[in-house]
């Protein structure tokens, strides 16, 4: 699965901000795609922490951010309805599925979407 685009959820990357060696080892040699979703989640993780602020929108830097334009919408919508996930891992989990690429996430609500949506799930 190297030298391959992955998506991201919040998790992971709060778990390599908060120094988790081994999820910044999975997604080493990956292009990795943060939804704009994750951006603001991560944002608000710590409430207005200035720091945080700053160790998120470094990590960012480095990440193609997607914005959640129409098509991720009514995958988003659809996938809530259907699976009752939250809006946010809606979102996250539609970004992924427009893409076409694997999401990479800790949280192990997003295994009902298999085989619909690509999942490597992260044991921390």
């Amino acid at each position: 699965m190297r030298n391959e685009r992955v998506a991201i959820d919040t998790n992971i990357l709060l778990y390599i901000l908060g120094g988790d060696k081994s999820a910044h080892e999975l997604l080493k040699g990956r292009e990795v795609v943060a939804s704009a979703m994750v951006r603001m989640e991560a944002m608000v993780y710590h409430g207005a922490d200035e720091d945080h602020l700053v160790q998120v929108q470094r990590f960012l830097d480095r990440c193609a951010l997607e914005e959640i334009h129409r098509s991720i919408q009514d995958r988003a919508v659809d996938l809530r309805l259907r699976y009752k996930l939250k809006l946010p891992d809606a979102v996250i989990a539609g970004t992924a599925l427009h893409l076409g690429i694997p999401l990479i996430t800790a949280d192990k609500v997003f295994s009902k979407l298999k085989p619909e949506v690509e999942l490597v799930l992260y044991a921390k």
